[in-house]
């Protein structure tokens, strides 16, 4: 009895190319081979409902073939019986290309693939399409619980035969090399560390939103993006240059709150993005969410606040980034192209690994991304002097990236004559804020006569806010000036972005968030 695969597949004419190709021997042997592949068995139903995507291939009317991909959640393929496999029609594209070729015709291939095993299942049969109006029962049996995506009909395939196909050209898709490589494991005591809860949340300031982590995603070296979805139905605004604050464990296990930019575009308002950089001599944040959740998993943000925002109706903006900074910058472009806007971008990183959303910059502005390499031959460097070299009413310059970048765009922006009202940045990580050789302060507030202690990892601002003083504050990055305070006495060591030259060497005020005093007292004018 021939296999039944080889008896559908070796016609008369593909025996004659055999023939003339000198494997008519070999084709000859397949088709007296005693094995039935006319019925699945355990191994066939083990490697079908652990598939997530499949390919199938119909015939229209004409002979033309059409191949689809089929995906959806793990074991969305079903093995009805020994005989019959059975999968979901999510609605699509509503070309129907499919559905009409099955009209014609009921033959069908489908391909299963195990890329990483380098297996492949080749199955032919006849394929029945069942409506919700001839059985909505039949349909609803085979939706996933909790996939999202309902069934419009059932394909209900009659197996005729099926092949396991030679391995030789099957590329696995990510090799165990490339996969150490890209995700490295995880250290373990982190992974030990637990989520934080609603209890351990209810002690910070303002309104706190659940949210499910959707996506991870891996954009660059130590890079990833996170998707985080609203638990209570609720819409983000996605506000170019805006951040949230989230809920995270340091390395000592404490609740605290880090800041991260968002990265939406205008449309993307069903979800936060964001793109975190895995810093293993930070504060542990970085880690923990690298490490610790898990899609599915829950977590607590702050919503959306905007200390970095876009300047409407500008009549050109330049974009200015450099390693993680992008992350705002990218919010940032996407508006601005969706709104037509004249924009161009300069973006900086070490190697083209450590580049994240590269692709998606150069897509927003083909002609005007420009990309920066500072520790890959060729070396490109970005050239500020180039960039502000004319400074013009009505453009408006944003940066964002590391202390050293944001210092560079404010100063050759001073010199070249930029209007300081031009200039917009928001500061990385500000590796000055915090240095393990601070000492602690004796703060006098002259005005009120009260003297306050400032110890050694404490903030000005903070000491100052605790002992009941009024001072504005907003960014507590040294970014803002909003908490700028007058100086009577003291040997300012100004750790801030915002002051002026000018400000800094007169030394009457200091941000108070960031700055110290190079000795141990400081007299305020409060």
């Amino acid at each position: 009895m021939p296999h039944p695969y080889v008896k559908r597949l070796f016609t008369d004419p593909v025996k004659k190319v055999q023939e003339e190709y000198g494997v008519r021997e070999l084709g000859q042997q397949l088709e007296d081979s005693p094995v039935a592949h006319d019925v699945f068995a355990e191994r066939e139903r083990t490697f079908i409902e652990t598939r997530d995507s499949f390919y199938m291939a119909t015939v229209n009317s004409e002979g033309w073939p059409y191949v689809q991909h089929r995906g959806g959640p793990k074991g969305f393929l079903r093995v009805i019986d020994n005989k019959t496999i059975a999968f979901p029609d999510f609605r699509g594209n509503d070309q129907y290309i499919s559905m009409g070729n099955l009209r014609s015709s009921n033959k069908i291939s489908l391909i299963l693939m195990d890329y990483p095993n380098r297996r492949r299942l080749k199955i032919l049969g006849y394929c029945k399409v069942v409506t919700e109006r001839e059985n909505l029962m039949q349909v609803a049996e085979l939706e996933t619980e909790g996939y999202g995506y309902a069934a419009h009909r059932a394909m209900i395939v009659t197996l005729d035969s099926f092949d396991w196909n030679c391995p030789q050209h099957i590329v696995p898709r990510y090799t165990q090399a490339e996969i150490k490589a890209s995700f490295p494991q995880p250290d373990i005591s982190w992974t030990n560390l637990s989520l934080p809860t609603i209890q351990d949340v209810e002690k910070f300031e303002g309104a706190v939103m659940p949210v499910e982590v959707t996506g991870i995603c891996k954009r660059a070296e130590n890079i990833s993006e996170f998707i985080l979805s609203p638990l209570n139905d609720s819409s983000i605004t996605p506000d170019a240059g805006s951040h949230i604050r989230i809920a995270v464990r340091s390395h000592d296990g404490q609740i605290k709150t880090n800041a991260y930019s968002l990265i939406n575009g205008p449309e993307q308002n069903a979800a936060v993005h964001i793109a975190i950089l895995r810093e293993t001599d930070g504060g542990g944040g970085s880690r923990f969410m690298h490490d610790v959740p898990r899609v599915g998993d829950h977590l607590y943000i702050q919503p959306p606040k905007n200390d970095f925002p876009l300047v409407e109706n500008a009549e050109h903006t330049i974009l200015i980034a450099g390693g993680i900074g992008i992350t705002p910058i990218l919010s940032m472009a996407r508006t601005l192209s969706a709104s037509g806007d004249s924009l161009e971008i300069h973006y900086t990183a070490r190697t083209h690994k450590s580049m994240a959303f590269k692709q998606q910059v150069a897509d927003i502005a083909s002609d005007n991304s420009h990309f920066y390499f500072s520790r890959e031959e060729p070396v490109v460097r970005l050239d500020l002097e180039d960039i502000l070299s004319e400074p013009k009413i009505g453009i408006h310059i944003y940066a964002c990236g590391p202390k050293v970048l944001i210092d560079a765009v404010i100063t050759i922006a001073e010199v070249k004559g930029w209007p300081k009202n031009q200039i917009h940045f928001e500061l990385f990580g500000n590796p000055l804020a915090r240095q393990d050789s601070d000492k602690p302060i004796e703060v006098e507030l002259r005005k009120s006569g009260k003297t306050v202690h400032v110890a050694s990892d404490q903030s000005v601002l903070d000491v100052l806010l605790g002992a009941g003083v009024n001072v504005g504050f907003s960014c507590k990055r040294g970014e803002c000036g909003n908490c700028k305070v007058p100086v009577l006495e003291g040997d300012i060591d100004h750790r801030d972005i915002v002051l002026d030259t000018y400000e800094k060497e007169v030394g009457n005020v200091m941000c108070s968030c960031v700055s110290r005093v190079k000795g141990n007292r400081l007299v305020l004018d409060l």
